[in-house]
């Protein structure tokens, strides 16, 4: 089965699961990353949730950009979608997501949760937090989370559903900055330079500072660039966002 075969089945599987049991859901919880808001959000799955409530939670939000992350909120209060920022890794997450969850279910019954997200945003952490205990696996490489899961927590229950990129997002650069996709080591400079907003000329400045020096005085980018990968996955580059909301002025893309 090629690549595109195997991502429309899993992208398959999770829409049958969720169209068939929405009628017994309170929420579906959608796990986005602060800093792409938009780009990471799951394709279709408004279409297969129909009047079934959504949150969005948009995770390391530590990393985000506060002022991108503010304009984001306010942007989706205007389309009537229920969201919250929030850091999966600090305790604070579980009552914030919570009482959002109370405030979106408050017309169903159903305590009832999906938790559906595209791979390597932190979802897994996320429900690890939700539940109280490590009981989900977690890890930094795509693909983790193998199959539905139900967990029991506190009155709640917990439906995990494993994430799968459509084919493409997995060309969009902002997943592959955050490292949702992977890249390939040609692809680091034009990424890094996306990262720091100012292309050559700002990897240059960055490669200058950190001393990635070549024979002659250079800058050696590639070197660079693979810094500027690495540091802001970490958030070791400050808090930045890689998309505005529609109609904001920032030059992102």
């Amino acid at each position: 089965m090629g690549t595109s075969d195997w991502r429309a089945g899993h992208m398959g599987h999770a829409a049958s699961t969720l169209k068939r049991l929405k009628p017994y859901l309170g929420a579906v919880l959608e796990v986005v990353d602060a800093r792409a808001p938009e780009a990471t959000r799951y394709p279709g799955l408004g279409a297969w949730l129909g009047t079934c409530p959504r949150l969005l939670v948009m995770n390391k939000a530590d990393v985000a950009d506060p002022a991108a992350t503010a304009a984001w909120q306010q942007h989706w209060l205007a389309a009537a979608q229920p969201a919250v920022a929030v850091v999966a890794l600090a305790p604070a997450a579980r009552g914030h997501v919570l009482s959002a969850l109370e405030g979106v279910r408050r017309m169903a019954k159903s305590r009832r949760v999906a938790v559906i997200g595209l791979p390597n945003l932190g979802k897994s952490t996320l429900l690890n937090r939700m539940v109280g205990q490590h009981r989900l696996r977690t890890g930094n490489r795509p693909g983790v989370t193998r199959g539905p899961q139900w967990i029991l927590a506190d009155g709640w229950e917990w439906l995990d559903l494993p994430g799968v990129l459509a084919n493409a997002q997995a060309r969009d650069w902002r997943l592959k900055a955050l490292g949702a996709v992977g890249t390939d080591p040609e692809e680091w400079e034009d990424l890094a330079g996306k990262i720091l907003q100012g292309g050559e000329a700002a990897l240059d400045a960055f490669g200058r500072a950190r001393g990635f020096l070549a024979r002659g005085g250079e800058v050696d980018r590639h070197r660079a660039a693979a810094a500027v990968m690495a540091d802001f996955q970490r958030g070791a580059l400050g808090r930045r966002t890689l998309e505005s909301p529609p109609g904001a002025l920032d030059g992102r893309e």
